[in-house]
């Protein structure tokens, strides 16, 4: 799996598109196209940004990148009623999949 398919499954995974994962990492959305077409990769801080978006860590991504015949990626967000318990207590807004966010 290249990084762009990555980059596509994990947006799609969190219900986002492209223009709001571009907001969320303040690029454009013809950036976020690029790199889920192999076209680029985003630059250091974009990275950083990326990974943290998407929920992954840095060395997840540039093992994609080194690595990208992986045919299994775990796409799915595995967190607990204990930590979502344990991040709302300290103020987080924890979205399951399939909420809305509300504004």
């Amino acid at each position: 799996m290249s990084l762009g398919q990555f980059i596509t499954k994990r947006r799609k995974r969190l219900h986002l598109t492209q223009e709001q994962l571009a907001d969320k990492i303040h690029v454009s959305k013809s950036a976020i196209a690029k790199w889920e077409t192999d076209g680029g990769i985003p630059d250091r801080d974009n990275f950083y940004r990326l990974g943290e978006a998407l929920g992954v860590s840095v060395n997840d991504l540039h093992h994609i990148i080194e690595s990208p015949d992986l045919d299994e990626i775990d796409l799915e967000v595995n967190i607990t009623a204990e930590v979502i318990s344990t991040l709302e207590s300290y103020g987080y807004k924890v979205i399951r999949p399939g909420e809305k966010e509300e504004e």
